[in-house]
C-alpha cells in the first residue's frame, strides 16, 4: 500500500523539466463490454467510455488526436479485444493508454480474465486472458510509456455490481516495464457500477479529475500538470469520501511522477482552443461509427473571482437560502415551486406546481451574492371563464413559465393535459391554448406521453420567434439507451403575443438516471442552459447544468422511435458541453433532510440566467439561479441558489 505524500508534494510533478506526453505519439484503446449475453449487463460501461474519450481527446485536457483514439465496444472474440490494442502499441511512441471496463474473473487456477459480450461465470474458455493482453504489450509496443486502467471484478448477483474474488496480485498483471497500473478496487472488493449514475464509480471519479483538474492546496500554487499518481490520490480520496471501493495502482518505472495531462483547474495562459467535442472512432464488432459534434464557443463573457467557492472550472456558488422553505405569503403556504424566469435584473416569477396554481414575484437579492428570496406579489393562474383551477378537475399541473416581451403575459407548460398556453400576468386568466401534436398527448387520451412525465420545461429564445418545450420522460416508443433518457423537444415558432404553432422536434439524450427539468436561454439564439436531475434512495439527488444548442439539429417529427437514432453518424441529439454539477459545489453550511451525497443538493426544477455582473466578486460572468421543488415533503427543502458561470473557452 502506497503511503500518501506529504501535502508539500501532492499536487506538483516531482521531475522538473518532464513535459506531457506528445499527443501526435500517442495512442488509446479504450474497451467496455455492457451488453453481455450470460452475465449482468453493465448499462453504464458505455457511457465510461463516451466521456473518458471526450475527456482524452479535449485539447484543454490533453489534445489526442482523433484517429489516434480507438473505443472497441462490446467485442465479442479475443481478436475484437487484442488486435486494436496491437496496431495502437505498433504506433505509439510517446505513451499507450489501454483501458477495460468490464466484469473481469479468476479462475480455479489463479488467472486473471477479461470477458467478452459471450462469457459465461468461471467459464475461462469464453473470457480472454489478461496475460494475452500483457503479451501484446510486451511483444508489439514501442512507446515509452504505458498507462494500463481496468475497471472491472465480477459479479453474479445483479446489474450495478462489478464483484469478485480475485486474488491476482498487481505485481503479476502489471508486470509490463515502464507501465502504470490503476485498478478500480483491491482484490475480493465489488467495484461499483450504479445504475443511478452515469459512469461506473471508479471511471466517473477518473473522469471528473480529468475534466476539472485538482487545484492548489492552501497557499501552493496550482500545478499547471496532472501527474498519474496525483489522479490516483485524487480518485482514491474521492471515493473514500463515498465509502466506494479504493483504488489500487502500481508504477514500474515512476511514470506516475510524471506530467501526465493539463490540469485545468489552473487557469491557462493563452487558453487552447476548444476540442471538448472532437471526432473519435468507435470499433464495433460488426463495423464501425463516428461520433461526431460540434458546439458554438463562448456564449457570454469569462469573468473574474474566487475559486474558494469553486464547483467547477466554470462555476462559483455564490450562496443558497432556505428562507422560504416552509413559509407562507398572504395565507397561502408556499411549496412546490418548479420553475423560474427572471423579469429583471434580479427579480423572477417562480410558478407553483400544486392546486391551485400560484405564480409568484420575487426579489432574488444583490445579484452576484447569495440568495435572499423574498416574495412580493402572487397571482392565482384561472381558466379562461375566471373560474379556478382545482384538484378535481386534473387539468392543470404547470411546470414550466416563461415571460413574454412586454411583461405582460407569460406562456406555461403544463404536464396535465400536456399544455402548452398564454396566461395574463395581471389577471391571471388563460388568454390563448396553442396545439399540441397528437403524440405528446397522454397515452390513454390519443398520445404516446407519461402521465407526470410530459411538458416539464419551456424557453423562449430572445426574439420570442421560438418556444421550445421538452418532455421529462421518453414519449413510448422513444425508450432509452445505456440508463440515458431519449427525449423529444417540441419547437413553436410564431410571435410574441400572437399566435404559436409546432413546427419542428429535435432528439435529447439526457445522463444516465437523470431527467431533463428546464431549460433557460443564454440570449444568443437557439442557445440555452438545461437542467437534468434525478433521485436514487439513500443517495439523494442529482443536479447537472449544460450549454446546449438546437442549431442545426434535424427535425426528429417523422422519426417513429428515438432509439433507432443513437448509432447514428452524425449524431442528430442535442450536443451538450458540461457547466455544473451540484454535488462539486462546497456544502457552504447546508442541511439535508434526507440522505444526499452533498447536503446542498434537493430536487431542483427551475434555472434562470441573469445578465453579466458589472461589479462584485464575480464581475463579468453571470448569475444562474436554481430553485428546488420541495413537493410540500417534509424531508425535502425550497431552496433557492446562486451560481456565477462562464461561459466555455
Amino acid at each position: 500500500m502506497n503511503q500518501p505524500n506529504q501535502p508539500s508534494q501532492s499536487n506538483r510533478p516531482t521531475q522538473p523539466g518532464a513535459s506531457l506526453p506528445d499527443p501526435a505519439r500517442s495512442a488509446a484503446v479504450l474497451i467496455g463490454v455492457s451488453g453481455y449475453r450470460h452475465l449482468p449487463r453493465l448499462p453504464t460501461v458505455a457511457n465510461n467510455l463516451t466521456q473518458l474519450k471526450e475527456a482524452l481527446t479535449d485539447r484543454e485536457i490533453w489534445g489526442l488526436p482523433a484517429d489516434n483514439c480507438v473505443t472497441v465496444t462490446d467485442p465479442s472474440t479475443s481478436g475484437d479485444m487484442i488486435d486494436p490494442v496491437i496496431s495502437a502499441a505498433t504506433k505509439a511512441r510517446d505513451l499507450l493508454i489501454v483501458y477495460y471496463a468490464g466484469h473481469g474473473f479468476v479462475d480455479r487456477h489463479g488467472a486473471f480474465h477479461l470477458t467478452v459480450v459471450g462469457s459465461r461465470d468461471g467459464a475461462r474458455h469464453t473470457a480472454v486472458p489478461y496475460d494475452w493482453l500483457r503479451e501484446a504489450l510486451l511483444e508489439h509496443n514501442r512507446a515509452r510509456r504505458r498507462v494500463i486502467v481496468l475497471d472491472c471484478c465480477y459479479s453474479g448477483r445483479a446489474i450495478g455490481d462489478m464483484s469478485g474474488p480475485s486474488v491476482t496480485p498487481l505485481r503479476t498483471a502489471a508486470d509490463v516495464e515502464g507501465s502504470y497500473l490503476l485498478t478500480s478496487a483491491a482484490a475480493n472488493v465489488k467495484a461499483l457500477a450504479p445504475d443511478k449514475e452515469p459512469c461506473t464509480a471508479f471511471t466517473g471519479e477518473l473522469v471528473h479529475v480529468l475534466r476539472y483538474g485538482v487545484p492548489g492546496e492552501e497557499g501552493e500554487e496550482t500545478s499547471p500538470y496532472l501527474t498519474l499518481d496525483m489522479i490516483y490520490r485524487q480518485v482514491r480520496d474521492a471515493l473514500q469520501g463515498k465509502n466506494r471501493p479504493r483504488p489500487q495502482q502500481q508504477d514500474r518505472g515512476q511514470i506516475g511522477r510524471l506530467p501526465f495531462v493539463r490540469n485545468v483547474a489552473r487557469e491557462p495562459d493563452p487558453p487552447p482552443p476548444s476540442s471538448r467535442w472532437r471526432r473519435c472512432s468507435v470499433v464495433v464488432a460488426a463495423g464501425v461509427t463516428v461520433l461526431a459534434a460540434g458546439t458554438s464557443p463562448l456564449w457570454w463573457p469569462s469573468g473574474s473571482g474566487t475559486a474558494s467557492a469553486a464547483c467547477s472550472p466554470r462555476a462559483s456558488l455564490a450562496g443558497f437560502s432556505d428562507r422560504l422553505d416552509k413559509s407562507a405569503f398572504r395565507g397561502q403556504d408556499v411549496y412546490g415551486l418548479s420553475s423560474l424566469t427572471l423579469t429583471g435584473e434580479s427579480e423572477a416569477l417562480s410558478l407553483a406546481d400544486n392546486s391551485p396554481p400560484y405564480l409568484y414575484r420575487l426579489s432574488l437579492g444583490k445579484p452576484g451574492e447569495s440568495p435572499e428570496p423574498r416574495i412580493t406579489a402572487m397571482t392565482q393562474l384561472r381558466k379562461a371563464d375566471g373560474t379556478p383551477y382545482s384538484a378535481a378537475d386534473k387539468d392543470f399541473d404547470g411546470e414550466a413559465v416563461a415571460l413574454e416581451k412586454g411583461g405582460r403575459t407569460v406562456l406555461v407548460a403544463s404536464e396535465a393535459g400536456p399544455s402548452v398556453s398564454r396566461y395574463s400576468l395581471e389577471t391571471g386568466r388563460l388568454l390563448d391554448d396553442f396545439p399540441v401534436p397528437e403524440r405528446f398527448r397522454l397515452a390513454g387520451k390519443g398520445g404516446h406521453a407519461v402521465a407526470n412525465a410530459a411538458f416539464e420545461s419551456l424557453a423562449l429564445t430572445p426574439d420570442g420567434r421560438h418556444l421550445y418545450v421538452g418532455l421529462e420522460e421518453p414519449l413510448g416508443g422513444d425508450g432509452s439507451a445505456q440508463g440515458r433518457e431519449l427525449i423529444r423537444v417540441l419547437r413553436y415558432t410564431g410571435t410574441p403575443g400572437g399566435r404559436y404553432a409546432p413546427d419542428a422536434e429535435f432528439a435529447y439524450e439526457t445522463d444516465s438516471g437523470l431527467r431533463l427539468a428546464d431549460l433557460t436561454p443564454t440570449g444568443e439564439g437557439d442557445r440555452f442552459l438545461a437542467l437534468e436531475r434525478g433521485f436514487t434512495d439513500g443517495q439523494g439527488n442529482s443536479v447537472h447544468i449544460y450549454e446546449i444548442s438546437f442549431a442545426g439539429l434535424p427535425d426528429v417529427t417523422k422519426t417513429p422511435s428515438l432509439s433507432g437514432l443513437t448509432s447514428a453518424s452524425p449524431s442528430p441529439f442535442v450536443r451538450k458541453k458540461a457547466v455544473l454539477d451540484l454535488a462539486d459545489c462546497p456544502t457552504s453550511g447546508a442541511k439535508a433532510k434526507e440522505p444526499q451525497s452533498n447536503p446542498l443538493l434537493d430536487n431542483a426544477e427551475g434555472i434562470a440566467l441573469g445578465p453579466p455582473l458589472t461589479r462584485g466578486e464575480y464581475q463579468g460572468r453571470r448569475p444562474l439561479y436554481l430553485v428546488t421543488d420541495d413537493n410540500n415533503s417534509k424531508t425535502q427543502t425550497t431552496r433557492f441558489y446562486t451560481v456565477a458561470v462562464t461561459g466555455s473557452p
